[in-house]
């Protein structure tokens, strides 16, 4: 049969684990590289929804985008939800394997494909990390447009219901943009130094806000969970690569929608 292994080995090859930023822990979570795989299923975030869901499918095996373990689990007292879907994990015999910021610095990774979501053109790497891969990307709009005009502009291309217009000028033109996936509100100014007229990111917090407002920098909030995109195209690519190495595994994708978040309209 077709192991954890053999299908980590070919996901390195498109996300190395050694890119990742530092303190980063991708990689495997939870699960032995040995153990043979039946069904792989591919999500964003492992929660207990998603860990039932992989259950029900008869999945062995998690591709995660958000590791599941961020932070060190200091007993396994299932009284904590968390500590409690570990042990549904453990005990359904299910392995985890995370691709986060490797994702993001990746060629043809999650930087990328946002780009192409986003329909920038002239696409070059924005914000480099400590080891000089750029963890966002930068490019212009097909058509210069007003900040208003441009939250309507990702909303519209990100499919989500609700997005975050941060601009002191609703009116200011917009054609060059960076963005970082995901949580990337700290790199703001890393927009500034390219002198872009914008910039993209989730989590913007409130007082962040205010300072980029005063420096000029028009900021566009679609929040966290447009990341999804990572287990559509990692789907995509397990299929593509089952067929290729002949692994006769069953591949699905999470149809669990694991945002906190109601947008309510």
């Amino acid at each position: 049969m077709t192991k954890v292994k053999d299908i980590v080995t070919r996901l390195r090859e498109d996300f190395p684990e050694e890119i990742a930023s530092q303190g980063d822990p991708v990689g495997m979570q939870i699960g032995s590289m040995e153990a043979d795989v039946a069904k792989v299923m591919t999500t964003l975030d492992v929660r207990p929804q998603v860990v039932d869901e992989a259950v029900e499918k008869g999945v062995n095996f998690i591709v995660s985008h958000h590791p599941v373990m961020f932070r060190p689990a200091h007993n396994l007292d299932f009284a904590n939800p968390q500590n409690a879907m570990y042990g549904a994990i453990i005990k359904n015999g299910i392995t985890v394997y995370s691709i986060h910021t490797n994702s993001d610095k990746a060629q043809d990774g999650s930087a990328d494909w946002q780009a192409e979501e986003l329909g920038l053109q002239d696409v070059e790497p924005f914000c480099l990390d400590d080891d000089g891969i750029a963890m966002g990307r930068k490019g212009k709009l097909p058509k210069t447009m007003s900040a208003y005009d441009f939250a309507y502009y990702v909303k519209e291309k990100m499919g989500i219901r609700m997005a975050r217009l941060i601009t002191a000028d609703n009116d200011k033109q917009i054609s060059t943009v960076g963005f970082i996936c995901g949580d990337g509100g700290k790199y703001w100014t890393r927009a500034l130094d390219d002198k872009l007229d914008a910039f993209i990111t989730g989590d913007v917090y409130y007082h962040v806000g205010h300072d980029m407002i005063s420096s000029g920098l028009t900021v566009v909030d679609p929040g966290h969970y447009t990341e999804k995109l990572f287990k559509y195209k990692v789907y995509d690519r397990l299929k593509k690569w089952n067929k290729e190495n002949n692994w006769n595994v069953g591949v699905e994708l999470s149809e669990v929608s694991t945002n906190p978040f109601q947008d309510l309209s």
